[in-house]
Order: structure tokens, then sequence, then C-alpha cells
């Protein structure tokens, strides 16, 4: 919060009459950060941070639309949005970030720094101890409260609002709540399992005494010298009185095999859409596009959209620029996999020398050799097919 207290303070003017919004569904308007923190839970936390970490890895490019296809916009925008969105993040960090707070909150902010030109300078995600809408009578605001009790009113068309599990509410994701009980079994398993130890690990049992007439004083003596006699001995044996018996209780506690155990980890990571695999980077091509297709592509497509209609004006768009988020997916196919590729798209002309040699993670070439377009003969210009077959007939 405390380096980013001069870019909010650019806020601090937005002093505004307000009302706070009714919703129709009866909803409270305010979004609040739950107190307890999810990644308390280690199986939640490393959850979170395999997904937040392979968020961090895709890069988010600006791009304009053209007739023969995208074509990469280098300029301001661009390298805030795959360098340094800000002066204090790299890009990894602040996808990390913001990644992070998307999963354990279900809500990701992004506040735009704009100069008085109007053109975009800066991102920073934001972490509000509470946000509530509001309105002027106009415009829609978040009103955004902080840890230090700092209050900014920000125009919701200027955040970028990032919301998982978009069910119930009109303008925040649901809460995580659902998981607590899944996090408390988790929980008690651990505990069970330090219990266990610690058990396993002591001397318990019952001190008889022959004679029934002792004072509870003497008693309470007597097993603490007995106790005493075993914690002294460098062998852990002590020494009883023939008037006293000593009758070890045994307790078994009991554990979870290792299936209850996969399935007590496996709630949490299945609410995460993840497997053991991923979490453990142990997955096949398979498995990883599986992750792709139902994780990361569809925060890419929302963060995309998002971006896209809050960064740029419609002009802007109606001219096809967008921002577009770019991932490797055969990164992690087999060396088979990659060479078919290689080999169907270029028989096809589809691919370069350079990019064949990128998807192999090779070095480029360059120059005129390395932007070759190689193509077999045995395909040919569907123009040309019917003279090809028909002569001049």
């Amino acid at each position: 919060m405390g380096v980013l207290k001069d870019f909010l303070n650019k806020f601090k003017n937005n002093i505004i009459n307000y009302h706070i919004v009714k919703l129709l569904s009866g909803l409270s308007p305010t979004f609040q950060k739950v107190s307890g923190k999810l990644e308390d839970n280690i199986v939640a936390r490393e959850s979170i941070d395999t997904i937040a970490t392979n968020i961090a890895k895709m890069t988010p490019r600006h791009y304009q639309q053209k007739k023969n296809g995208k074509v990469l916009v280098n300029g301001d925008i661009n390298r805030l949005l795959s360098l340094r969105p800000n002066p204090y993040m790299s890009s990894y960090d602040f996808w990390y970030k913001i990644g992070s707070f998307y999963y354990s909150q279900n809500n990701a902010y992004i506040l735009q720094d704009i100069d008085d030109k109007g053109f975009l300078i800066g991102l920073y995600p934001i972490n509000p101890l509470f946000a509530t809408l509001v309105t002027d009578g106009y415009e829609l605001w978040l009103k955004f409260q902080f840890y230090d009790g700092n209050t900014y009113y920000i125009k919701y068309s200027e955040i970028i609002h990032l919301r998982r599990f978009y069910n119930e509410h009109e303008f925040y994701g649901d809460s995580n709540d659902i998981l607590k009980s899944k996090l408390e079994t988790q929980a008690i398993v651990d505990d069970g399992i330090k219990n266990a130890i610690k058990i396993s690990t002591s001397l318990r049992g019952i001190l008889k005494a022959s004679n029934s007439m002792l004072k509870q004083k003497d008693l309470n003596n007597i097993k603490d010298e007995f106790v005493e006699s075993i914690l002294s001995s460098s062998k852990g044996i002590g020494s009883l009185d023939s008037k006293f018996d000593f009758q070890e209780v045994n307790l078994n506690p009991v554990l979870l095999d290792k299936d209850q155990m996969e399935r007590v980890d496996g709630n949490v990571y299945r609410y995460f859409r993840l497997s053991e695999k991923i979490v453990s980077s142990t997955f096949n091509e398979d498995e990883w596009n599986a992750f792709y297709e139902s994780v990361l592509e569809p925060f890419a497509i929302q963060a995309s959209q998002e971006l896209t209609y809050k960064i740029f004006n419609d002009k802007a768009i109606d001219s096809g620029n967008l921002v577009y988020f770019d991932v490797n997916r055969l990164k992690y196919a087999s060396t088979k996999t990659k060479n078919e590729v290689i080999k169907e798209s270029g028989s096809l002309g589809m691919i370069t020398v350079d990019e064949g040699r990128e998807i192999l993670d090779l070095p480029p070439i360059g120059g005129e050799e390395g932007s070759k377009r190689l193509q077999t003969l045995n395909v040919i210009n569907s123009l040309l097919a019917n003279n090809y077959q028909g002569g001049d007939q």
C-alpha cells in the first residue's frame, strides 16, 4: 500500500455526493475481503500459486486486427502490458498478483493511471478491505476503503474488474465460503498426523499403588519421581518401587490411508480445477492442455475482453485494437508432437524456418534464411487444382 499511496492520492479529489446503489437481488453492494486468508491452508495456497504462476507466464500484448490477421502494435500500451505495468512491478509480478487476488477473493481490481492528455501510463493492482458500489446519479463509482483507513472514489468505467464465480451478485464474484468445510477437513487431517506423531513418541499409562491409604499429594510426588527417573535416564528406562505397578496405555490413533488422504486433498484441488500432477509439475502434455483449456484460457479470455474495453475507446476498438494473451501451448508438448506439428504445418507452408526452430526451443537464424517458408510439392493451390487434373479440357 505504501508504494501506491502517491498514485492513489490522485483520486483524493474525487469527493462526490453519492448514494449507495440498491441492487435488485437485495444483496449488499459492498464487497468485503475475507478476514481468514484462504492461503493459510497449504493445499489451497499451493493451488493458487500454481495457477497464478502459469497466469504470469502468459504474455498480454496489444494487437490490431487487420484483414490478414492480428498485427503486434509496438508502443506504450504493449510495453505496459508485457514488460512493466508500473514502476514497482514486472509484468510477471503484476499478473501473478492479479491471479492470486482472482482466485483467493474471486475479485481482482486494476486501476489505470491516466495522464492529463488521456494516455495510459500505468496499471496498478489494488487490494481493498472494502469495495462499495455507489452512484452520483449519473455514473457508477466504487468506494474503496483500505487497511490504513483511507477511502478513495473511482469511476467503475475506469476500473478493470475481473470476477470469478460470477453467479449470484450483480457486480462481484461470489465468495469462497463453500470451500471452508473442505479446508477444515484438510486441517483436521493434518492435526491428526501431528498428534499421532506426538503420541507415538510418548509413554502413557496408569500408576497403581498397592497401598490405597496414600494421600493424593503423596501419589503425585511418586508419579513425578517416576517420570523424572525416565527423563533423566539416557536410555529411557525408569525405576519404580515394588509397591507400585505401572500399566501402559496404548493409544492407536486413527490415520487415513493413502487413498483417503488423496481424496481429502483432491477436494481442494478440484475446487480450483486442478490435479495433483499439475500442482507437482509431473503432468504430461494432455494433462497440461486440459489445465490450460479449463483454467488458464477462461482467465485469458475474460482479462483480454475487460482490458480491451477499459483501455481503448470505442473508435480504437472499432479500428481493431485489442489485448490478447499469448501462450506457447507447444512448450509442454513431447518432442514427438513438436516434430509432427513442424512436419504437418511445414508441408503446407504455414510456418517459417525460425518458427519451426522456436517450437524446438532453438535460437532463430534470422534474416532471409530464417523467414523462408518451406512447402512440400505434394500439395497444390486449390485454384490450380482443376486445371492440374483436367488439363485444357
